[in-house]
């Protein structure tokens, strides 16, 4: 099965087109590159979210809700905020289980470290 053409729509994305060239060349299969973009994209959100972070530790729900109410094309969607609140929580647990395998906080994880946490 040959994989979908990727829109780009990188201005709006936390990830560069780097990371997303990255994801795309490794040897996953096509479901696990998205869910490896997915986990990607929510690490860099909670990221962006995290300015003031100093512990590296997953954002609390209100500062999703905050993040949320500074990006107002968000706001015009409730159905994908939703959507996206039901993703990041998801992504939460993820991260923080690999983070405590690698013994490192959720915000210090690396694109690298999923893409190897993929292969395993």
């Amino acid at each position: 099965m040959q994989e979908p053409t990727f829109v780009d729509n990188s201005e709006n994305s936390p990830l560069s087109k780097e990371d997303i060239n990255l994801i795309s060349l490794t040897n996953l299969s096509i479901s696990e590159k998205h869910h490896l973009r997915m986990l990607a994209h929510c690490l860099q959100c909670f990221k962006s979210m995290s300015k003031k972070n100093q512990g590296g530790l997953i954002p609390l729900k209100e500062e999703w809700l905050e993040w949320c109410l500074e990006n107002p094309l968000m706001l015009q969607d409730d159905e994908f905020v939703q959507v996206m609140f039901e993703q990041f929580a998801g992504a939460a647990i993820q991260l923080e289980r690999l983070s405590n395998d690698l013994k490192v906080a959720p915000l210090d994880l690396t694109l690298n470290n999923l893409i190897e946490a993929h292969r395993a």
